[in-house]
């Protein structure tokens, strides 16, 4: 009766440990997916907090322009930025895209 005692003992102990291993190992491996996605989601903030202010660079260079009846240096550096952004977008997209 106690060689059963004992063994049911130690089974119950190498089940429980298990299930809290692999408990500990799920877990774990959601955290690093949440992390990974928490930093995807910053790099796409900041890239759309870029792109917001080169449009609104834009649109306030174009408002000079139309004032002044001429295209000054400041429609030709926010055009540049606004490029610049465009092209840091696509390749992030296209970056994302590649890893789905």
């Amino acid at each position: 009766m106690q060689v059963l005692t004992i063994i049911l003992s130690t089974l119950a102990s190498v089940v429980s440990g298990s299930a809290l291993f692999f408990l500990q190992r799920y877990f774990k491996q959601n955290d690093k997916k949440d992390e990974e996605r928490d930093a995807v989601k910053a790099k796409e903030n900041v890239l759309i907090l870029k792109s917001v202010n080169a449009v609104g660079k834009l649109t306030v260079a174009n408002s000079i322009a139309l004032r002044d009846g001429k295209i000054n240096g400041e429609m030709h550096t926010a055009l540049e930025e606004y490029g610049e952004v465009d092209k840091e977008m696509y390749e992030y997209l296209l970056e994302r895209n590649a890893q789905k």
